[in-house]
Protein backbone atom coordinates (compact mmCIF):
# COMPACT_ATOMS: atom_id res chain seq x y z
CA UNK A 1 0.00 0.00 0.00
CA UNK A 2 1.25 3.47 -0.88
CA UNK A 3 1.24 6.19 1.77
CA UNK A 4 1.42 9.82 0.78
CA UNK A 5 3.52 12.16 2.92
CA UNK A 6 2.24 15.67 3.34
CA UNK A 7 4.93 18.25 4.03
CA UNK A 8 3.81 20.95 6.42
CA UNK A 9 5.58 24.18 7.17
CA UNK A 10 6.28 24.99 10.80
CA UNK A 11 3.78 27.47 12.19
CA UNK A 12 5.11 30.93 13.09
CA UNK A 13 6.09 31.42 16.70
CA UNK A 14 3.85 33.78 18.67
CA UNK A 15 5.87 36.06 20.95
CA UNK A 16 4.18 37.89 23.81
CA UNK A 17 6.18 41.11 24.00
CA UNK A 18 4.55 42.09 27.29
CA UNK A 19 5.92 38.96 29.00
CA UNK A 20 9.36 39.11 27.38
CA UNK A 21 10.13 42.82 27.64
CA UNK A 22 9.06 42.94 31.27
CA UNK A 23 12.22 40.93 31.98
CA UNK A 24 14.54 42.95 29.74
CA UNK A 25 16.56 45.92 30.97
CA UNK A 26 16.03 49.11 28.96
CA UNK A 27 19.76 49.37 28.33
CA UNK A 28 19.82 45.95 26.64
CA UNK A 29 17.27 47.04 24.04
CA UNK A 30 18.85 50.49 23.59
CA UNK A 31 22.27 48.91 23.02
CA UNK A 32 20.78 46.44 20.53
CA UNK A 33 19.15 49.24 18.55
CA UNK A 34 22.39 51.19 18.51
CA UNK A 35 24.22 48.21 17.00
CA UNK A 36 21.47 47.57 14.45
CA UNK A 37 21.74 51.18 13.23
CA UNK A 38 25.14 50.19 11.86
CA UNK A 39 23.39 47.82 9.43
CA UNK A 40 21.36 48.57 6.29
CA UNK A 41 17.71 48.94 7.30
CA UNK A 42 15.04 50.98 5.59
CA UNK A 43 11.38 51.85 5.94
CA UNK A 44 9.84 50.53 2.71
CA UNK A 45 6.19 51.46 3.06
CA UNK A 46 3.63 53.24 5.20
CA UNK A 47 -0.16 53.25 5.06
CA UNK A 48 -2.20 55.47 7.36
CA UNK A 49 -5.93 55.71 6.83
CA UNK A 50 -8.97 56.84 8.83
CA UNK A 51 -11.73 54.33 9.46
CA UNK A 52 -15.25 55.73 9.79
CA UNK A 53 -17.65 54.05 12.22
CA UNK A 54 -21.42 54.55 12.35
CA UNK A 55 -22.02 54.49 16.09
CA UNK A 56 -18.82 55.96 17.57
CA UNK A 57 -15.91 58.25 16.67
CA UNK A 58 -13.70 57.13 13.82
CA UNK A 59 -10.67 54.91 14.18
CA UNK A 60 -7.34 54.79 12.34
CA UNK A 61 -5.32 52.00 10.76
CA UNK A 62 -1.56 52.27 10.39
CA UNK A 63 0.68 49.76 8.60
CA UNK A 64 4.46 50.13 8.60
CA UNK A 65 6.85 47.88 6.69
CA UNK A 66 10.60 47.59 7.08
CA UNK A 67 13.39 45.67 5.38
CA UNK A 68 17.09 44.96 5.56
CA UNK A 69 19.57 44.63 2.70
CA UNK A 70 19.90 40.86 3.17
CA UNK A 71 16.17 40.29 2.62
CA UNK A 72 14.86 40.24 6.17
CA UNK A 73 11.53 42.06 6.30
CA UNK A 74 8.33 42.52 8.24
CA UNK A 75 5.35 44.74 8.87
CA UNK A 76 3.38 46.08 11.80
CA UNK A 77 -0.34 46.77 11.79
CA UNK A 78 -1.67 49.25 14.33
CA UNK A 79 -5.28 50.01 15.20
CA UNK A 80 -6.07 53.29 16.93
CA UNK A 81 -9.40 53.89 18.67
CA UNK A 82 -9.25 57.28 20.42
CA UNK A 83 -12.45 56.71 22.44
CA UNK A 84 -11.41 53.37 23.99
CA UNK A 85 -10.94 55.00 27.37
CA UNK A 86 -14.64 55.81 27.46
CA UNK A 87 -15.84 52.26 26.84
CA UNK A 88 -17.77 50.42 29.57
CA UNK A 89 -14.58 48.39 29.98
CA UNK A 90 -11.81 50.91 29.18
CA UNK A 91 -9.06 49.66 26.87
CA UNK A 92 -5.81 51.06 25.47
CA UNK A 93 -6.33 53.33 22.48
CA UNK A 94 -3.58 51.61 20.47
CA UNK A 95 -3.18 47.91 19.64
CA UNK A 96 -0.54 46.41 17.39
CA UNK A 97 1.01 43.20 16.04
CA UNK A 98 4.15 42.57 14.01
CA UNK A 99 4.82 39.86 11.41
CA UNK A 100 8.48 38.88 10.93
CA UNK A 101 9.36 37.32 7.56
CA UNK A 102 12.27 34.93 6.99
CA UNK A 103 14.93 36.38 4.68
CA UNK A 104 15.59 33.10 2.83
CA UNK A 105 12.25 31.65 1.79
CA UNK A 106 9.75 34.30 2.89
CA UNK A 107 7.85 32.23 5.45
CA UNK A 108 6.51 33.96 8.54
CA UNK A 109 8.99 33.36 11.34
CA UNK A 110 7.01 34.93 14.17
CA UNK A 111 4.07 37.10 15.11
CA UNK A 112 4.76 39.54 17.94
CA UNK A 113 1.82 40.72 20.00
CA UNK A 114 1.44 42.85 23.10
CA UNK A 115 1.57 46.61 23.59
CA UNK A 116 5.11 46.56 25.03
CA UNK A 117 6.51 45.99 21.55
CA UNK A 118 5.65 49.47 20.29
CA UNK A 119 6.01 51.23 23.63
CA UNK A 120 9.51 49.89 24.27
CA UNK A 121 10.59 50.45 20.65
CA UNK A 122 9.40 54.05 20.81
CA UNK A 123 11.07 54.65 24.17
CA UNK A 124 14.33 53.04 23.09
CA UNK A 125 14.34 55.22 19.95
CA UNK A 126 14.22 58.38 22.08
CA UNK A 127 16.64 57.05 24.69
CA UNK A 128 19.19 56.19 22.00
CA UNK A 129 18.96 59.75 20.70
CA UNK A 130 19.32 61.12 24.24
CA UNK A 131 22.55 59.13 24.59
CA UNK A 132 24.02 61.43 21.91
CA UNK A 133 22.03 64.63 22.38
CA UNK A 134 21.06 65.11 26.04
CA UNK A 135 23.21 67.27 28.33
CA UNK A 136 25.95 65.44 30.19
CA UNK A 137 24.31 65.21 33.62
CA UNK A 138 20.64 66.21 33.40
CA UNK A 139 18.79 66.52 36.69
CA UNK A 140 15.29 67.68 35.71
CA UNK A 141 12.92 66.28 33.09
CA UNK A 142 9.49 67.59 32.13
CA UNK A 143 7.04 65.34 30.32
CA UNK A 144 4.00 66.67 28.46
CA UNK A 145 1.40 63.92 28.35
CA UNK A 146 0.56 61.17 30.83
CA UNK A 147 -0.85 58.51 28.54
CA UNK A 148 0.08 54.88 28.03
CA UNK A 149 3.51 55.65 26.54
CA UNK A 150 4.67 57.92 29.38
CA UNK A 151 5.66 55.32 31.97
CA UNK A 152 7.79 53.26 29.55
CA UNK A 153 9.33 56.34 28.01
CA UNK A 154 10.44 57.76 31.34
CA UNK A 155 11.96 54.43 32.40
CA UNK A 156 14.07 54.25 29.25
CA UNK A 157 15.20 57.88 29.40
CA UNK A 158 16.15 57.48 33.07
CA UNK A 159 18.18 54.41 32.12
CA UNK A 160 20.47 56.48 29.85
CA UNK A 161 20.28 59.60 32.04
CA UNK A 162 20.45 58.20 35.62
CA UNK A 163 21.34 61.62 37.09
CA UNK A 164 17.71 62.75 36.65
CA UNK A 165 16.41 63.65 40.11
CA UNK A 166 13.09 65.34 39.35
CA UNK A 167 10.29 64.71 36.86
CA UNK A 168 7.44 67.18 36.35
CA UNK A 169 4.35 65.73 34.68
CA UNK A 170 1.97 68.00 32.75
CA UNK A 171 -1.28 66.85 31.21
CA UNK A 172 -4.39 68.68 30.07
CA UNK A 173 -6.30 66.38 32.44
CA UNK A 174 -4.57 67.17 35.73
CA UNK A 175 -5.96 64.10 37.49
CA UNK A 176 -4.30 61.87 34.89
CA UNK A 177 -0.98 63.57 35.57
CA UNK A 178 -1.57 62.93 39.26
CA UNK A 179 -2.15 59.23 38.63
CA UNK A 180 1.21 58.90 36.86
CA UNK A 181 2.97 60.83 39.61
CA UNK A 182 1.42 58.63 42.31
CA UNK A 183 2.91 55.49 40.74
CA UNK A 184 6.43 56.54 41.84
CA UNK A 185 7.97 53.91 39.56
CA UNK A 186 11.42 55.55 39.44
CA UNK A 187 13.76 56.70 42.24
CA UNK A 188 13.14 60.39 41.52
CA UNK A 189 10.98 63.19 42.86
CA UNK A 190 7.74 63.33 40.88
CA UNK A 191 5.57 66.45 40.70
CA UNK A 192 2.43 67.49 38.86
CA UNK A 193 3.14 70.60 36.82
CA UNK A 194 0.59 73.35 37.40
CA UNK A 195 2.58 75.89 35.37
CA UNK A 196 4.04 74.37 32.20
CA UNK A 197 6.10 77.41 31.24
CA UNK A 198 7.75 77.53 34.67
CA UNK A 199 8.42 73.78 34.63
CA UNK A 200 10.03 73.91 31.18
CA UNK A 201 12.11 77.00 31.97
CA UNK A 202 14.60 75.08 34.13
CA UNK A 203 14.29 71.62 32.56
CA UNK A 204 17.28 69.79 31.13
CA UNK A 205 15.09 67.41 29.09
CA UNK A 206 11.60 68.12 27.75
CA UNK A 207 9.55 65.20 26.39
CA UNK A 208 6.32 65.63 24.40
CA UNK A 209 4.01 62.61 24.33
CA UNK A 210 0.78 64.22 23.15
CA UNK A 211 -1.58 63.76 20.23
CA UNK A 212 -1.96 67.49 19.76
CA UNK A 213 -2.63 69.16 16.42
CA UNK A 214 -1.54 72.56 17.77
CA UNK A 215 1.72 73.31 19.62
CA UNK A 216 1.71 72.74 23.36
CA UNK A 217 5.40 73.56 23.85
CA UNK A 218 6.66 77.07 23.11
CA UNK A 219 10.29 77.23 22.05
CA UNK A 220 10.83 80.51 23.86
CA UNK A 221 10.42 78.67 27.18
CA UNK A 222 13.45 76.43 26.60
CA UNK A 223 16.62 77.11 28.53
CA UNK A 224 20.01 76.98 26.87
CA UNK A 225 21.46 73.50 26.91
CA UNK A 226 18.25 71.51 27.12
CA UNK A 227 17.22 68.54 25.00
CA UNK A 228 13.74 68.29 23.44
CA UNK A 229 12.23 64.91 22.56
CA UNK A 230 9.13 65.10 20.31
CA UNK A 231 7.26 61.81 20.14
CA UNK A 232 3.51 62.18 19.74
CA UNK A 233 2.95 63.63 16.28
CA UNK A 234 2.91 61.04 13.49
CA UNK A 235 0.89 62.83 10.77
CA UNK A 236 1.49 66.10 8.87
CA UNK A 237 -1.42 67.69 10.75
CA UNK A 238 -0.07 66.98 14.24
CA UNK A 239 2.22 69.48 15.95
CA UNK A 240 3.65 69.45 19.50
CA UNK A 241 5.96 72.46 19.37
CA UNK A 242 6.18 75.70 17.42
CA UNK A 243 8.63 77.22 14.96
CA UNK A 244 10.43 79.04 17.79
CA UNK A 245 11.69 75.71 19.08
CA UNK A 246 12.92 74.74 15.61
CA UNK A 247 14.73 78.05 15.16
CA UNK A 248 16.50 77.81 18.53
CA UNK A 249 17.58 74.18 18.19
CA UNK A 250 19.96 71.84 16.47
CA UNK A 251 17.45 69.51 14.82
CA UNK A 252 17.85 65.72 14.58
CA UNK A 253 15.42 62.99 13.54
CA UNK A 254 15.30 59.21 13.70
CA UNK A 255 14.69 58.79 9.94
CA UNK A 256 15.10 61.77 7.63
CA UNK A 257 12.72 60.76 4.82
CA UNK A 258 9.97 59.54 7.10
CA UNK A 259 9.85 62.55 9.42
CA UNK A 260 10.16 65.08 6.61
CA UNK A 261 7.18 63.57 4.81
CA UNK A 262 4.85 62.48 7.61
CA UNK A 263 5.54 64.28 10.92
CA UNK A 264 4.08 67.74 11.38
CA UNK A 265 6.84 69.02 13.65
CA UNK A 266 9.27 68.59 10.75
CA UNK A 267 6.94 68.62 7.72
CA UNK A 268 5.29 71.95 8.52
CA UNK A 269 8.46 73.97 9.26
CA UNK A 270 9.90 72.58 6.01
CA UNK A 271 6.76 73.61 4.13
CA UNK A 272 6.57 77.15 5.56
CA UNK A 273 10.29 77.80 5.10
CA UNK A 274 11.27 77.93 8.77
CA UNK A 275 13.41 74.84 8.25
CA UNK A 276 15.42 73.67 5.24
CA UNK A 277 16.17 69.99 4.79
CA UNK A 278 19.87 70.87 4.97
CA UNK A 279 19.30 72.35 8.44
CA UNK A 280 18.55 68.90 9.86
CA UNK A 281 21.88 67.87 11.35
CA UNK A 282 21.35 64.13 10.96
CA UNK A 283 19.34 61.06 11.88
CA UNK A 284 19.97 58.11 14.18
CA UNK A 285 21.90 56.24 11.49
CA UNK A 286 24.27 59.21 11.19
CA UNK A 287 24.68 59.52 14.95
CA UNK A 288 25.29 55.82 15.61
CA UNK A 289 27.76 55.59 12.73
CA UNK A 290 29.57 58.71 14.01
CA UNK A 291 29.00 60.39 10.65
CA UNK A 292 27.71 63.51 12.43
CA UNK A 293 28.47 64.82 15.89
CA UNK A 294 25.79 64.90 18.54
CA UNK A 295 25.69 67.62 21.16
CA UNK A 296 28.50 70.10 20.49
CA UNK A 297 28.35 72.37 23.54
CA UNK A 298 26.71 72.64 26.98
CA UNK A 299 24.67 75.65 25.78
CA UNK A 300 23.30 74.01 22.62
CA UNK A 301 19.58 73.22 22.49
CA UNK A 302 19.03 69.89 20.76
CA UNK A 303 15.69 68.76 19.33
CA UNK A 304 14.94 65.18 18.28
CA UNK A 305 11.86 64.10 16.33
CA UNK A 306 10.93 60.50 17.08
CA UNK A 307 8.91 59.47 14.03
CA UNK A 308 9.01 55.70 14.44
CA UNK A 309 9.02 53.63 11.28
CA UNK A 310 9.04 50.08 10.00
CA UNK A 311 12.83 49.81 10.16
CA UNK A 312 12.75 50.30 13.93
CA UNK A 313 9.98 47.73 14.34
CA UNK A 314 12.02 45.26 12.30
CA UNK A 315 15.10 45.88 14.44
CA UNK A 316 13.20 45.12 17.64
CA UNK A 317 11.38 42.14 16.13
CA UNK A 318 14.63 40.56 14.98
CA UNK A 319 16.27 41.18 18.33
CA UNK A 320 13.36 39.63 20.22
CA UNK A 321 13.31 36.61 17.94
CA UNK A 322 17.09 36.17 18.15
CA UNK A 323 17.09 36.53 21.93
CA UNK A 324 14.40 33.89 22.42
CA UNK A 325 16.07 31.48 20.03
Amino acid sequence: MRSDTVMTEALPRVIDSDAVLARVSPIALIDAMEIKHLEDYETIGRLHTPISRDDRPGAELLIWAGARADGSMGAKIVSISPDNGRLSTPAPTVHSAFALVDRLDGHFRSFIVGESFTRCKTAADSALAARYLAPAKPTKLVVLGAGAQARTHLKYLHAVCPTIERIDVWNRNRSKAGQLVDERFLPVNFHVSNDLEASVADADIVVCLTSSSTPVLDGKWLKDGCHVDLVGGFTPDMRETNDAAILRSSVFVDHLGLTAEHCGDIFRPLKNGTLDISDIRGDLFDLCRKEVSGRRSPQEITLFKNGGGGHLDLMVAEWLSESLR
